[in-house]
């Protein structure tokens, strides 16, 4: 058996035994919050531009009881930069001098930022995230 099919057969084997996929599986969609495997998508998705560029989308997200903020960086900002910051927050209407669930990379490579668990699901919140010093909120949602 020749090296290549040697890796090939090397490599489908242990994706059978560890349950990974290598087929197109989307990044975004792909991940949950830590401490909570089970969330939807509360409100609008807001689209950062930054140059005319569709660069990252702000979610905000419901499940175990609690609100999380969410940003996505698009590949092709990835393939146009080194690194970026990213933050992220939900915010509470109810007491809006306050973020919740606030996160925060900086001069980071990664595609996704969850915020942590935001005790605001009894109140109307939004979510907004930065990628760099460019934001977007996501819709009120009460």
């Amino acid at each position: 058996m020749n090296f290549a099919k040697k890796a090939a057969s090397t490599l489908g084997a242990l994706t059978a035994i560890a349950g990974l996929s290598l087929v197109n599986a989307p990044s975004a969609a792909a991940s949950t919050p830590s401490g909570c495997a089970n969330v939807s998508q509360v409100g609008s998705t807001r689209v950062i531009q930054i140059g005319g560029m569709d660069a990252a989308s702000v979610k905000q997200y419901y499940g175990c009881g609690y609100n999380y903020a969410y940003i996505y960086v698009w590949q092709q900002f990835r393939s146009a930069h080194s690194n970026w910051d990213l933050y992220v927050h939900v915010v509470n209407h109810s007491d809006s001098g306050n973020d919740y669930g606030d996160a925060r990379l900086t001069n980071t490579t990664r595609s996704e930022l969850w915020g942590p668990a935001a005790d605001t699901a009894a109140f109307c919140t939004h979510a907004t995230g930065y990628l760099n010093s460019t934001g977007g909120s996501t819709s009120k949602v009460c």
